[in-house]
């Protein structure tokens, strides 16, 4: 499949890629104001207690902190306080928080209130450290905790992708895919990322996984596509010949032949490349080289229409 890429311009598109033009977004990491994500200790501890399973009270030591720093997070929430782990309300819920794990360093409340109280303050390497600790120690995640955990997760790839280390953002899309396996952003991420490193065959399944959760995605659609025909064609060849497509239907003749040359260049044994070369010789009236290039694209696949067109590419250079 052959597509256009200027319908993919859109600023925040995990879609567009670095061979489209460039790429820029982040998204909002702020929690502040968020009814949704505003919990009361009540409805943390039901869920928790629905999660897991998870009865047991804490140990004594672990109490007192764990009950300051949940009340010293709600309190930043309902104060409206800039998110930032400076501020002296979500400092304070932070140290009384690593307090309770350091008195029960294995309990699913404190571990999750830790990874909470970085999530939503942003301190995202900690955050990110702190539900990995949570996720090791065998406990998953609930319906509160999943968007604040992929918001982070999202963050840390974002930063890595942001300063050009590929290989770590998707490492944290990995780790984001284990715990939130049918995360959507997370899969086109992984397609997008496989892609510009290069790797099409490995970008394939992510793409596919995406169109087989959402059908009605035509642009996962495309770079499945993309990444299918780079896998067999060589990513350089199949860039070119794409390249060749868009130019060619905007009416640019030269420019579309040099970019299939290129792709014949790249891989020489791409039938669709070469005849595309015929295409637009022959309708530059170069038909020695339309006869060329169509018959080398036969040579390739035996396609009548190739032959057809090697026939008469030859027939009018010798009218």
């Amino acid at each position: 499949m052959v597509g256009p890429a200027n319908d993919l311009h859109m600023f925040g598109n995990p879609y567009e890629i670095h061979d489209l033009p460039s790429f820029s977004r982040r998204y909002d990491m702020t929690f502040r104001g968020s009814k949704f994500l505003f919990i009361s200790l009540a409805a943390i501890t039901a869920s928790l207690v629905l999660a897991f399973g998870f009865t047991q009270d804490l140990p004594t030591e672990a109490q007192a902190p764990y009950d300051a720093g949940l009340t010293a997070m709600n309190q930043a929430i309902a104060q409206d306080v800039p998110p930032f782990p400076d501020q002296p309300l979500w400092l304070e819920a932070a140290t009384q928080a690593q307090m309770a794990v350091d008195a029960a360093p294995t309990h699913p409340l404190t571990l999750g209130l830790l990874a909470e109280v970085y999530s939503r303050s942003n301190f995202h390497f900690r955050a990110w450290n702190a539900w990995t600790a949570y996720l090791e120690a065998g406990y998953v995640l609930n319906p509160i905790q999943a968007p604040l955990f992929l918001a982070v997760g999202e963050e840390m790839a974002w930063s890595a992708y942001d300063r050009g280390d590929l290989e770590t953002a998707a490492a944290y899309q990995l780790g984001v895919l284990d715990a939130v396996p049918f995360s959507k952003e997370a899969r086109v991420w992984l397609g997008r990322i496989y892609l510009e490193l290069g790797r099409p065959s490995e970008a394939v399944p992510y793409w596919q996984a995406v169109v087989d959760q959402d059908p009605s995605d035509e642009r996962a659609r495309y770079f499945l596509d993309l990444a299918r025909d780079q896998a067999r064609w060589g990513a350089d060849a199949e860039t070119a010949f794409r390249d060749g497509i868009t130019a060619y239907e905007s009416g640019d003749l030269v420019t579309a032949a040099q970019a299939f040359a290129r792709a014949t260049l790249a891989n020489d044994n791409y039938p669709e490349a070469w005849a595309w070369r015929g295409r637009v010789a022959f309708e530059r009236e170069a038909y020695d080289l339309a006869a060329t290039f169509y018959g080398r694209a036969a040579e390739l696949d035996e396609n009548p229409l190739y032959e057809y067109f090697e026939r008469e590419a030859a027939r009018r250079v010798g009218s």
